[in-house]
């Protein structure tokens, strides 16, 4: 039965309105472009299906990121046991220094026949090997936990920890929120100096990159990056420990021209971003968008898309079930004549 013919009936019942209206073109091969959906122009409205054209934009490229509010405690206590473990080496390097001298001194003495017994050289050069070896224990003790807080924190991060309690004043003080910021899988671009965090319901807030985090987030995995954001009565409530929100990232470079992809236009479908564009009245395809498109205002799109192209907005998920609904007469998978 042709798309024509389908449009040309009117169903009896309401709720199977959508079903007669739209008729799915013939199921393309696996490498093909998706099929196209039509729905009948004067039935738009009707299934609820409705349209906006693109607007041109220029301007840099955004990536929408993932930010978390990080619990510092960590951190500062990452700082303290590299502060611990570096006094003890200096202290034991100073001992070694020390112990060393003094049997060089009494061994100097009993080769010149002086008053030194050789039981007081044998005794100073134990203790001077034994300072020794907690020196080399208390160095390695040092470098163990910094290699512990270079994994845990990254190399920026650590050497902020190294610098000593007053560089972290302001996390311990609450002044300033750790911030770690995830972006998209197959993201290729440095950190910029300066993000947005855009909370539900709250103004931006800018925050100013501290250096790479060593390890991926949970549920974004793309690159990871340490911000950190300043603090004050009206942030703190959005800045609670554990709390995730959107960032946007300005990706390097000039202005590009392009057009903005509304967010209620996107549907998503095996783990990949579409938008149904009208290519004809009543004519609908669905159509890819880059993941790394995705910016805090929508979709940002430079090659592919034009100014003025009409998308679905709302209904795009009835144009899906109806583009991946079987075509009439096929038999489901597994069937038999008995």
């Amino acid at each position: 039965m042709t798309a024509e013919r389908f449009r040309s009936r009117r169903p009896a019942r309401a709720p199977l309105l959508l079903a007669v209206l739209l008729a799915v073109l013939p199921v393309a091969p696996a490498w093909a472009a998706p099929p196209g959906v039509r729905v009948a122009p004067a039935e738009l409205a009707a299934n609820g299906v409705v349209l906006a054209p693109l607007a041109a934009v220029r301007e840099a490229p955004q990536i929408e990121g993932l930010a978390s509010v990080r619990d510092p405690a960590p951190l500062l206590a990452s700082a303290a046991r590299l502060a611990a473990a570096r006094a003890q080496a200096a202290a034991a390097t100073a001992e070694a220094a020390a112990a060393g001298a003094e049997a060089a001194r009494l061994e100097s003495l009993y080769r010149h026949g002086e008053n030194a017994a050789l039981r007081d050289v044998q005794t100073a050069r134990a203790q001077a090997a034994a300072a020794a070896a907690r020196r080399t224990a208390a160095v390695a003790q040092f470098a163990a936990a910094r290699a512990a807080a270079r994994a845990q924190w990254g190399t920026a991060l650590t050497a902020l920890a190294l610098r000593g309690p007053q560089a972290l004043a302001d996390f311990a003080e609450g002044r300033v929120a750790l911030i770690e910021l995830a972006l998209p899988p197959g993201t290729r671009m440095p950190a910029p100096h300066t993000i947005s965090l855009q909370p539900s319901g709250m103004a931006a807030m800018p925050a100013d990159l501290l250096g790479p985090a060593p390890r991926t987030d949970a549920v974004v995995q793309g690159p990871t990056w340490y911000y950190r954001v300043a603090v004050n009565a009206a942030r703190a409530g959005a800045l609670r420990i554990g709390a995730r929100f959107a960032a946007a990232v300005t990706e390097p470079g000039a202005a590009v021209s392009g057009v903005r992809v509304p967010a209620a236009a996107v549907i998503w479908y095996a783990g990949q971003p579409w938008v149904y564009v009208e290519t004809a009245p009543g004519d609908f395809r669905r159509q890819p968008l880059p993941e790394s498109a995705r910016g805090a205002g929508g979709w940002f799109v430079s090659a592919g898309l034009h100014p003025g192209q009409h998308v679905v907005v709302h209904g795009g998920e009835l144009l899906l079930s109806q583009e991946l609904k079987p075509p009439a007469g096929a038999r489901p998978a597994g069937g038999d004549d008995d």
